[in-house]
């Protein structure tokens, strides 16, 4: 047997850099990661960024550094592949390209800035490797250095996930002119968060939660000071915290000076400053959801981003489970803008049926699948704003909205998908087509194409048509059509749609659709 294949992951946080090498054993349905190295290096990319939105030269050189030593080790050990991802605190500085530059020179590691709801989405799958969310109403919490991450899973579904500007760096930051004038941080604190509370309050009150999940640096040695003082709680391995007594630790680290914090309860300096407000923010958010404890399975996004990594998920989509997130999320935002459900669900089987049975024709690949499925699912959602026009609302609210397991860049090209399912085809005319690079452009074309006819086939909106084969042949593609309980429907509408929706197929594959109605 061969070695193990081995993988290098980076996590650019606010207060910290994060390197993990991993070993992956076992195939794909279940594999098993040991760890073979785990370190943190305490740069501060937050520090300036935050209140300067530029990232100092003595910051950029020490995480360059840092790199090379970690590129050093990977090299040592035989690493076959590296993935770094940053989150706030690059996502904010201006000059991110000029530290992107300087480490890929040095090292020839690609830094991927990564959205807010990418970084949920990540989370999600660092909790599960410790803990099941498969069923009931979990919170998922993440309080970092520049941003607090917040998602909502039923029954293994993120129904929710938003990212808030509210990290601990960044407060400490905003907050600490105000306290010069003598008030107090935790009181400072507690007035900033009512903000956050109205905005999330509604996610709460539509359900109870069942459990509390919270992850981070500062919410383990919260837990650890409990654990000390208390005794050690656990539920199923997972730390299992009493939220009145991580507030009231709280408590007594607010009255202490950070000083005071490192000598008395063995702090790191980047510690003992972040995890006041950190631990605020973890005991108001319990409050709201209506806990009683909270649950510290000590993953986060690394091991999140592992778990894509070793799955071979290396760019997205990949991964069922990865697409099931994807359309979770679709889901989630067309119930918001009462979207037709029935509709939508009949429009992706037909589409991913006529998408598996061109593949020689399109040649795209599953990533491209998982756009047009997201695509199908949203096309309509326009409707929310106006009938008329809709298929440009669709792309707007598409492009506008977070949705989880999507980069930007995906984003609008599943909204391109959407806008193109009526109407004009693309063109090169419309700004928003005209920016893409030729490849995505090509895929845009394509999958717009097998959109029209899957929406063309349900033209009644019935689901009079349950599924369809095609027959393709040199110069036609026919397409027979499974009817649904009244095989006596009549398909005039549905024909005349494939008649005028195939033109953009029959221009890019040079072969004429027609709709076969049954005899």
């Amino acid at each position: 047997m061969g070695t193990p294949p081995r993988f290098g992951i980076v996590d650019m946080g606010s207060n910290a850099i994060r390197f993990l090498i991993a070993e992956a054993a076992g195939g794909p349905e279940s594999p098993t990661t040991t760890v073979l190295e785990s370190h943190r290096m305490p740069v501060r990319l937050g520090q300036e960024v935050f209140e300067t939105g530029v990232i100092p030269d003595a910051t950029i050189a020490a995480a360059v550094d840092a790199f090379r030593r970690f590129r050093s080790q990977c090299d040592r050990v035989g690493v076959v592949h590296t993935r770094a991802i940053a989150t706030a605190a690059m996502r904010d500085a201006n000059n991110r390209h000029m530290l992107s530059d300087r480490v890929r020179d040095a090292c020839g590691i690609d830094i991927e800035v990564i959205s807010g709801t990418q970084e949920a989405y990540l989370l999600k799958l660092g909790i599960e490797s410790r803990m099941s969310l498969a069923t009931g109403r979990s919170l998922l919490v993440d309080v970092g250095g520049g941003s607090v991450e917040i998602m909502i899973v039923e029954n293994g579904d993120v129904v929710n996930a938003d990212s808030y500007r509210l990290g601990t760096l960044r407060m400490l930051s905003v907050l600490a002119t105000a306290e010069a004038a003598g008030e107090s941080f935790s009181d400072l604190m507690h007035r900033h968060l009512h903000s956050l509370e109205r905005r999330i309050a509604d996610r709460f009150e539509s359900a109870r939660i069942d459990r509390y999940v919270a992850v981070g640096g500062n919410i383990e040695s919260l837990a650890d000071l409990v654990a000390a003082r208390i005794g050690k709680q656990t539920t199923d391995g997972v730390d299992s915290v009493p939220l009145a007594e991580l507030e009231r630790d709280v408590h007594t680290l607010t009255a202490l000076s950070v000083e005071q914090r490192m000598a008395q309860f063995d702090l790191r300096p980047d510690r003992a400053d972040t995890i006041v407000p950190a631990g605020i923010v973890y005991g108001r958010l319990g409050r709201l959801a209506g806990s009683e404890s909270v649950l510290v399975p000590r993953a986060g996004i690394r091991e999140g981003l592992l778990s894509e990594v070793v799955q071979g998920h290396l760019m997205s989509f990949q991964a069922e489970h990865h697409v099931d997130v994807v359309l979770s999320a679709c889901r989630a935002m067309g119930r918001r803008f009462h979207y037709e459900a029935d509709h939508a669900e009949t429009v992706l089987h037909l589409a991913r049926r006529i998408f598996d049975q061109t593949a020689l024709l399109h040649g795209l690949d599953q990533r491209a699948r998982a756009l047009l499925e997201a695509a199908a699912l949203l096309h309509d959602v326009g409707v929310a704003v106006n009938n008329d026009g809709h298929h440009k609302h669709s792309q707007y609210l598409i492009v506008a909205s977070d949705l989880v397991g999507l980069s930007g860049e995906e984003r609008r090209l599943v909204a391109l998908v959407a806008r193109y399912h009526r109407k004009a085809p693309p063109n090169r005319d419309h700004p928003d087509f005209a920016v893409l690079r030729r490849r995505d452009r090509s895929v845009v074309e394509r999958l717009a194409a097998i959109l029209r006819l899957a929406d063309a086939l349900d033209r009644q909106h019935a689901n009079v048509v349950r599924d369809v084969t095609l027959v393709i042949g040199d110069t036609s593609v026919e397409l027979h059509p499974t009817l649904g309980s009244d095989p006596q429907s009549h398909l005039f509408l549905e024909a005349r749609a494939v008649e005028q929706k195939g033109a953009l197929f029959a221009g890019l594959f040079d072969r004429k659709v027609r709709l076969v109605t049954p005899t």
